[in-house]
């Protein structure tokens, strides 16, 4: 019973947090957002950055942060783009493209990592500036497009079947395989999982082949759905991937009412709501972006605090609860009388 109705709890607070967050900018916008075919479309463009989020989810729990992960979706789909103006090469062709480049410069960026003992933050910068500078060599002009029956896996419902596919295998990972033990294992501690017996280099190195697999994916879904590429500028790139960094952030601090994949995915989503009410409320992009640093830290801070505030709540229920046994046991008497004890004789 209690099992249930703890599960029953869980789900309520998932749910709440998304429900909020539309009900606060349905409010603040007077009625202008909220529609059914906006709170769709937001849906839709929650899938590229959650895929994202997973490929960059082993690596941030195992504290490496690949800031490559955004420019790697950019040069596979301003690839794939160019491939198609160029020599029209069939939708199965451009998504075997797109896809394939992804995991190569995904494999590309591991094993500079792993071979090479770069640190990973600097070959993460090294690489998405490398890359970046590939997918403007890609480029055609500013915005490089896609058209017609290329755009087939970014249209309802098949951009939620391919997302559907890609979260039922991360779940398979992440969950039922020896790799996703070993990350769990080297989230907790390198040290100590490295005494248990785990390979941490090669646990890092498959981290970066998942990663590719994920990326390429989402770089196939992106140009798909938004139908063009914008060329990248010096580290624009790192834009895509600051979302879904916070994205995997929220899916951590939700992980207590619910399973870490459904929490990203819930993140991202909210996240997506955010920036749709920040528009309809007239705002400008500076403070969009001010709005989305204020809920980083508040995730930050909450997720890195938050076994302390649950303690210090359970801590100020049992202390209320003393008080009340406590006031309950107590004997109260008119003032003036006190009790008399009679003594047996």
């Amino acid at each position: 019973m209690n099992t249930a109705s703890t599960k029953i709890k869980n789900t309520v607070a998932v749910i709440l947090l998304p429900a909020l967050v539309y009900l606060l900018f349905f409010i603040l916008s007077g009625g202008k957002f909220g529609k059914a075919s906006s709170i769709i479309m937001n849906f839709k463009q929650t899938l590229v950055p959650t895929l994202i989020s997973y490929a960059m989810c082993c690596n941030v729990l195992c504290n490496r942060m690949d800031l490559s992960a955004g420019a790697i979706v950019m040069v596979a789909a301003m690839f794939g783009a160019k491939m198609v103006y160029l020599y029209d090469i069939g939708l199965v062709p451009f998504a075997l493209i797109v896809t394939g480049l992804g995991i190569l410069l995904g494999i590309l960026s591991g094993l500079i990592y792993i071979f090479m003992k770069v640190p990973a933050i600097v070959t993460a910068l090294g690489v998405c500036m490398i890359y970046e500078t590939c997918s403007n060599l890609a480029s055609i002009s500013w915005v490089t497009a896609i058209s017609g029956n290329y755009t087939m896996l970014g249209r309802f419902p098949y951009c939620v079947i391919v997302f559907a596919v890609m979260f039922v295998l991360f779940c398979l990972i992440f969950n039922y395989t020896k790799f996703g033990y070993h990350v769990r294992a080297c989230a907790s501690s390198q040290q100590i999982a490295k005494c248990g017996g785990v390979n941490t280099k090669r646990t890092a190195f498959l981290c970066y082949v998942v990663s590719s697999v994920f990326l390429g994916v989402a770089a196939l879904l992106k140009i798909s759905i938004q139908g063009s590429i914008d060329t990248a500028s010096y580290m624009s790139s790192t834009n895509i991937i600051f979302n879904c960094l916070l994205g995997i952030y929220v899916g951590i601090a939700l992980e207590p009412y619910c399973n870490l994949l459904v929490g990203i995915l819930i993140g991202n989503f909210v996240l997506n709501l955010m920036t749709s009410g920040l528009l309809s409320m007239g705002l400008s992009s500076s403070l969009q972006d001010t709005a989305s640093g204020v809920f980083l830290l508040v995730i930050m801070i909450y997720t890195y605090n938050n076994q302390r505030i649950l303690d210090y709540i359970q801590n100020r229920k049992e202390k209320k609860a003393m008080e009340k046994r406590a006031k309950r046991k107590k004997l109260t008497f008119p003032q003036g009388c006190d009790p008399v004890v009679k003594n047996k004789s």
